[in-house]
């Protein structure tokens, strides 16, 4: 074991099996705290529950979380949670690894995604993004990337609704950090994320950098994201600051079913970037391999004679021999 695994371990034995009530902090705590003050809570991979990720997609070694990447999906906190604290740290494997912290994930778009329905919650994200994300998004995009930074940005997402602390990004809804304080890709990087009363505050390693106040609603679920990039996370600490007044339960929804192919022409394995396929199914079904490795599996929404499109608005169309794939790629059948 490491240090690092030694004291994950320590603090582990000290604090799993009992729920932390809520605390108050000492006023001569350290901003961020150091996480052993009273109250703290360690989590590991118990206290989290899937979503709409794959079995593999998230592993656990005590506090210390092993992401694929792959589907995009969360995994939520056992229970929703009022006003609280989070320490965590996180590592990209990868450059331009793109993953986020949901805070107050409303439990309508939990119990949606638990069904089917989408890929990301609804509520605030505290972005966690490689420094090359920019570089790969205006290369792939051929369009400047003013309207997000990799330094830690909040913002909301969905209906839920945040005033968001200067400065702000051009389009008025994510606070930009204040300073740039994160490490690239195989270095560790510490949050402190501080949820209370309606408010979101970020610290980027010891900094504090962004946030948004003016947060409706202000009590959900906490997420942890994958979005198609290895990354890990270790040293996850919580501390309820406030209890839930009201019992939040997540609504039930008819799992989404998707609309069959039987018969289209676009049905077979198709080709495409050098190693990339996607099988197109009679179920109504499609997986995207790399190789021999699963990328996803979504579902088909509508179909027209050539063409059909999956969740997420991925439109596919069928000229020929040649199928068009999101409007950016040509794949060949095998």
């Amino acid at each position: 074991m490491s240090d690092q695994d030694l004291v994950d371990l320590a603090v582990y034995l000290q604090t799993t099996g009992s729920e932390a009530p809520p605390a108050t902090p000492h006023l001569d705590e350290p901003v961020p705290p150091i996480g052993n003050e009273p109250g703290w809570q360690v989590l590991t991979g118990n206290d989290f529950l899937n979503v709409n990720c794959m079995e593999d997609t998230w592993r656990w070694e005590l506090g210390h979380a092993y992401c694929t990447g792959k589907p995009t999906g969360v995994i939520r906190f056992r229970e929703p949670l009022r006003d609280f604290e989070l320490l965590l740290e996180w590592k990209h494997k990868k450059k331009g690894g793109n993953s986020g912290v949901f805070v107050w994930a409303t439990p309508n778009s939990i119990a949606k995604l638990a069904a089917g329905h989408g890929r990301l919650p609804h509520g605030i994200e505290v972005q966690v993004l490689d420094l090359g994300y920019a570089e790969l998004y205006e290369k792939a995009y051929q369009k400047p990337s003013d309207w997000f930074t990799s330094h830690g940005d909040v913002f909301p997402v969905g209906p839920v609704k945040m005033r968001p602390f200067p400065p702000v990004a051009p389009n008025g809804k994510r606070s930009f950090p204040s300073q740039e304080t994160t490490l690239g890709i195989n270095h560790w990087n510490h949050y402190y994320v501080r949820a209370v009363g309606g408010e979101v505050r970020l610290w980027v390693n010891g900094v504090e950098v962004s946030g948004g106040d003016g947060i409706s609603p202000a009590s959900g679920y906490l997420c942890l994201e994958s979005e198609g990039a290895p990354i890990e996370f270790r040293n996850l600490r919580l501390r309820r600051l406030s209890e839930m007044e009201d019992e939040m339960k997540l609504p039930t929804y008819e799992p989404a079913t998707a609309v069959a192919l039987k018969g289209h022409p676009a049905l077979g394995t198709w080709a495409y970037l050098n190693g990339y396929t996607r099988e197109v199914k009679e179920d109504g079904y499609v997986t995207l391999h790399l190789g021999n490795n699963l990328i996803w599996k979504r579902r088909c929404v509508s179909k027209s004679e050539n063409e059909f499109v999956l969740e997420g608005n991925l439109v596919h169309k069928l000229i020929g021999e040649i199928l068009h794939i999101e409007g950016k790629y040509q794949a060949l059948r095998q």
